[in-house]
């Protein structure tokens, strides 16, 4: 879901409005936010989507602009995956 989709929009319906529907998810979350995105705010936009989830929730930060590299992006994604959904059987 991009920040984009979470802004007011006096056009959509409160009963599927996305931030309607974020409380209701359950699976784990992990929001990634560059320090120097300037498509997706932090203050406005990524912290109060993030405070709308439930836990398991976690915010996560990296150096660039709004799209993390893959260096950063695999492994952090792969660690929080093993975190919450315990790691991956290898034989």
């Amino acid at each position: 879901m991009s920040c984009e989709q979470i802004s007011a929009d006096p056009q959509v319906l409160p009963e599927i409005h996305p931030a309607n529907l974020i409380p209701f998810i359950r699976a784990p979350k992990l929001l990634m936010h560059g320090r120097d995105d300037e498509a997706c705010r932090l203050k406005s936009e990524a912290e109060p989507l993030q405070k709308l989830m439930r836990e398991p929730k976690r915010l996560v930060f990296y150096d660039g602009g709004h799209m993390p590299k893959l260096e950063f992006l695999v492994p952090t994604i792969n660690n929080w995956l093993d975190e919450t959904m315990g790691p991956v059987n290898r034989r």
